[in-house]
């Protein structure tokens, strides 16, 4: 099918219609995505909206981008809150950039919207300062019930380590963990600016999850502390 056939039929459609027939075809995607809109102007068009971006499955891509149209779609992906871009952002700026509140924060946002590994990551690191934010960690990890069944238990426990351990195996990590002194409100990568030393240590920690904290939490083992702890002396 040529470029004009698929152009004479996507200006055709109205564009609620067409655009979300890419959002499906870009949640199974990357690469039908920046296929479809590269087809035809009318296709770019009605594929320029942030509920778009927010659901492009990035499964398929490096986990850290180095060719520019990936900085490019990862950055895209970033602002429009895809929450598997945000976990990527967070792993790079936490582990990699130096930039670790950004980086803390970008995991928490993506734990709310629901991503597994970030909820893992995000609480274990959490559980490793210690103290109140041990606490916190637990409620965290318990929203990942993993209290239903030993096979499912151990299935998705495994699938974050092995993500995590995969993750860091294709990026230089710089950084051990140092406890922040907030979490930033912001994981754009180009802001720089340090945060207000005048904020308070518990801003922008709260997390909606439940009550309940599992006695038997398979991931509080030393293998799981040394993806990410690292001794600073």
């Amino acid at each position: 099918m040529t470029n004009k056939i698929v152009n004479d039929i996507a200006r055709l459609l109205p564009e609620d219609m067409l655009s979300e027939i890419i959002k499906h075809a870009a949640s199974n995607s990357a690469a039908d995505f920046v296929n479809a809109r590269l087809s035809c102007k009318a296709v770019r068009a009605a594929s320029n909206y942030d509920q778009i971006f927010e659901n492009v499955s990035m499964e398929k891509l490096n986990f850290v981008p180095w060719r520019r149209s990936e900085k490019v779609l990862q950055k895209r992906c970033e602002a429009a809150q895809n929450a598997e871009a945000l976990y990527r952002k967070g792993m790079m700026d936490c582990f990699s950039l130096r930039e670790f509140e950004f980086g803390l924060h970008c995991l928490k946002k993506a734990a709310e919207k629901g991503h597994v590994e970030a909820i893992y990551t995000y609480g274990i690191i959490l559980i490793c300062f210690g103290g109140e934010l041990r606490e916190q960690g637990l409620r965290i990890i318990s929203s990942l019930d993993l209290t239903n069944s030993s096979k499912r238990r151990t299935r998705i426990v495994t699938s974050c380590r092995l993500k995590t351990e995969n993750f860091l195996s294709n990026m230089w990590v710089y950084a051990a963990l140092t406890e922040p002194t907030r979490i930033s409100r912001s994981c754009d990568s180009d802001i720089r600016e340090r945060p207000n030393s005048s904020s308070t240590s518990s801003e922008g920690q709260a997390w909606e999850a439940s009550k309940k904290v599992p006695i038997n939490i398979p991931i509080c083992g030393s293998g799981d502390f040394n993806l990410f702890w690292a001794d600073n002396d």
